[in-house]
């Protein structure tokens, strides 16, 4: 009998995220991308990555998950150098993307997959088990319909073949322990279930309130705010401005500059193709913008490797050690839309090769708008708040 298969029938069921958990992701992932860095060592674990759907706690997010499991980790290939005036091909890119056919469908359909890489020990053995989840989100175009998310558990398993053998070799183990780095609090360094089924099926279904969309980085905006942003980069400049304004009103303190980086959130939101094309051309002249070259992306795609903020720097546990990593957000040669955000071993500790992608969150290939509308998921609990 398969041990993998065994694991999924002797397995309870795994309860999402807790909300600390959520929100320590949520600032760190904020931290990372958008914040200051200080280079060093020390204070990492303010610096670990994390995911989130922007500022979806504080509107009603549903999440809805489908049983795929995702690809094991690994190592990201060497990313082809670009030319002098590597920045250009965000303007060849935006080039492309300007020519391309707006699209129709009645639901803005955003599917993620969340996965990280846990180092473990178990029966004398120590590797690497992945950890997957998936968030799927239906944004309708219509206000009036119900904003659906849902949430599932995918899987806790061997990352690699390798780490399959050790986990075998081990005894095939239900329950593994963390490796942690010393000093580390015994209830921050807890036992791993392994699991190879989604479980722990969550989600919520209620409209929203104004049909206010739950990413909030360029602030409080509607699809039909989207749809109303021009093409051109220097209106859609000015537009954002507006929107900066807005923004020192209430929290932000950040330069107009400084706030220019986050409309690479424009190429994850639902906008028409020539207001991504403006916001490629006003990105590639930002001096923040780094672009690093072609890439597979973790789920075998390719991609433009591609940086909008500071992302190295960084420093995160990995097991006893600690590992620089790299942020790179990952783009698709084709509509300009984001393929993956990714965390990248810097340099090679025990356990993690340079290169290997650590921690990363993809778009499944069914992103985007469609016309199918989203059903009642069976076997999920409907949660009675917002969830993240």
């Amino acid at each position: 009998m398969d041990e993998l298969n065994l694991l999924a029938r002797s397995l309870p069921d795994a309860p999402p995220p807790s909300a600390e958990v959520v929100e320590k992701a949520r600032a760190r992932l904020s931290a990372a991308q958008h914040g200051p860095v200080r280079p060093g060592r020390t204070d990492r674990r303010g610096l670990a990555w994390g995911w989130t759907l922007g500022a979806a706690a504080a509107t009603v997010a549903v999440i809805m998950a489908v049983a795929t499991l995702v690809s094991n980790v690994t190592a990201a290939p060497a990313p082809v150098l670009v030319p002098a005036g590597g920045n250009d091909a965000l303007l060849r890119l935006a080039d492309q993307v300007a020519k391309l056919p707006d699209e129709g469908g009645d639901y803005w359909r955003r599917p993620l997959l969340n996965n990280g890489l846990i180092r473990v020990r178990a029966g004398g053995e120590t590797f690497n088990v992945l950890s997957s989840s998936r968030i799927d989100l239906w944004q309708p175009r219509d206000p009036r319909d119900p904003v659906q998310v849902e949430q599932w558990e995918l899987s806790v398993r061997p990352a690699t073949p390798a780490d399959e053998r050790a986990w075998r070799a081990a005894g095939s183990p239900v329950t593994v322990q963390r490796v942690c780095t010393p000093g580390t609090r015994a209830g921050d360094c807890t036992e791993v279930r392994l699991r190879s089924k989604p479980s722990g099926c969550v989600y919520t279904r209620a409209a929203e309130p104004g049909g206010v969309l739950g990413d909030r980085r360029l602030g409080e905006l509607t699809l039909a705010d989207l749809a109303a942003l021009p093409g051109d980069a220097g209106q859609l400049r000015e537009k954002l401005r507006t929107f900066w304004k807005t923004r020192q009103d209430s929290q932000s303190k950040d330069s107009f500059e400084e706030f220019l980086s986050t409309s690479s959130a424009l190429l994850e939101l639902p906008v028409r193709p020539s207001v991504r094309a403006a916001a490629l051309r006003l990105l590639a002249g930002l001096p923040t913008t780094n672009v690093r070259g072609s890439i597979t992306d973790p789920l075998g795609r390719p991609g433009i490797a591609v940086t909008f903020v500071k992302s190295e720097g960084f420093f995160a546990e990995f097991g006893t050690d600690q590992v620089a990593e790299r942020y790179t957000t990952i783009l698709d040669p084709r509509t300009g839309t984001v393929l993956a955000h990714s965390s990248i071993a810097a340099e090679s500790v025990e356990g993690l090769a340079k290169g290997t992608f650590m921690h990363y969150q993809a778009w499944a290939p069914e992103a985007g708008w469609t016309s199918e509308r989203p059903e009642r998921p069976r076997g999920c609990r409907l949660s009675d708040r917002p969830l993240p």
